[in-house]
């Protein structure tokens, strides 16, 4: 499995944890599974539009850091 180049998630990875909230309890609002969004996280596979929409809800993320979360 290549992983996609250029993805830095790790400062999504921080904002999980600042919400106090797990991989499991993210994936399932996200209706996939913890693995799923571990790959999606570790840059194995991509976010989809859809589900970066939900990320930013769910994580409460700025509109004007979106791009330092998803495209860094």
């Amino acid at each position: 499995m290549e992983l996609i180049k250029n993805r830095d998630h790790s400062k999504l990875k921080g904002r999980i944890r600042e919400k106090d909230e797990s991989y499991r309890s993210i994936a399932a609002k996200l209706s996939m599974s913890a693995t799923t969004l571990s790959n999606k996280i570790n840059g194995h596979t991509t976010f989809n539009a859809d589900e970066i929409a939900k990320l930013i809800d769910i994580l409460e993320i700025e509109e004007s850091e979106i791009a330092n979360y998803f495209f860094n």
